[in-house]
């Protein structure tokens, strides 16, 4: 298991809540969700790392995948109601990316 503080996309994650947090202020409800959800992709990642197999692990990536998957969704929603959130999508996208990378690594066995 690695030291989720040598996991790269632990760090993207933590920058992803800071920007959150930071442009949903304003927000009302549809913020405070956004950043739960922003949250919980760094907490999973993190409690992941401190499981004691790959198995679980890779279920705890799994489920931060699917948190940054709803921070997706809300981001899409901010945009619809004519926010800019290109850029965060961006990032939110790489997130996705590098967790999928991961979980695909741990259930290779590599």
């Amino acid at each position: 298991m690695a030291n989720f503080l040598q996991l790269r996309v632990w760090h993207a994650a933590n920058q992803q809540i800071a920007r959150i947090a930071t442009i949903t202020v304003s927000f009302g409800d549809l913020g405070s969700q956004i950043r739960r959800a922003a949250i919980s992709v760094s907490s999973n990642i993190a409690e992941g790392a401190g499981r004691g197999n790959d198995g679980d692990y890779a279920r705890f990536l799994c489920i931060a995948r699917g948190s940054n998957d709803e921070v997706a969704a809300q981001l899409h929603i901010c945009q619809a109601l004519g926010q800019d959130m290109a850029a965060h999508l961006t990032v939110n996208a790489s997130i996705g990316k590098m967790l999928t990378v991961l979980i695909r690594r741990l259930r290779s066995g590599g």
